[in-house]
């Protein structure tokens, strides 16, 4: 099992992302975007886990790490392209201390010892790399693109990632809540 955990979007914040992005998606109609279904903002990547025992480790192990974790709020920044071996267009997100804080806290419990700095993304698209030319023009109309949205993270989920044809499919596994932080009056 493809596992990985992620902060899911409410179905409503889908439907607007994807609204705030139609214009480029048509423009760029050959590229390969991640349909709203799919939109989530990854925490960590563990690959293949492959006995129920090493999976029921793993959740356990998150549920101990994050049980004091706080909810919080996600507030878009704007939208952006990474260069690899292909181009992925993400939007990217305010960094707040509580989630790297929550990453740092999952990743201590697994001791997974990387020194990657988390940065709150979400995927949108992905393409080869194009032109100079094409990469400038890209990346400057993603600056222009107007991403506003923002929404309450109450939970976390591990996700099975299931790859069948082009497009992977994400089965929810397991949902892990965080605390509602108590209003003082």
């Amino acid at each position: 099992m493809r596992l990985f955990l992620a902060i899911e979007l409410p179905p409503k914040v889908k439907v607007e992302l994807e609204k705030q992005i139609q214009d480029i998606r048509r423009e760029y109609a050959n590229y390969n975007w991640i349909p709203k279904e799919n939109f989530h903002i990854t925490l960590l990547f563990f690959g293949d886990i492959e006995s129920k025992e090493e999976v029921e480790r793993l959740k356990n192990k998150i549920e101990a790490a994050i049980y004091d974790v706080n909810s919080f709020i996600m507030y878009s920044y704007g939208a952006d392209l990474f260069i690899n071996n292909k181009i992925l267009l993400y939007i990217y997100f305010r960094r707040e201390k509580i989630i790297e804080e929550l990453v740092t806290k999952i990743k201590n419990n697994l001791q997974i010892e990387d020194q990657v700095k988390f940065v709150p993304h979400l995927s949108i698209a992905r393409t080869r790399v194009p032109s100079k030319q094409q990469y400038l023009h890209l990346k400057k109309k993603l600056q222009k693109l107007n991403i506003d949205i923002d929404f309450a993270v109450t939970k976390i989920h591990l996700f099975q990632s299931i790859l069948e044809g082009q497009k992977p499919i994400y089965k929810k596994i397991s949902s892990f809540p965080l605390l509602i932080p108590l209003r003082s009056h």
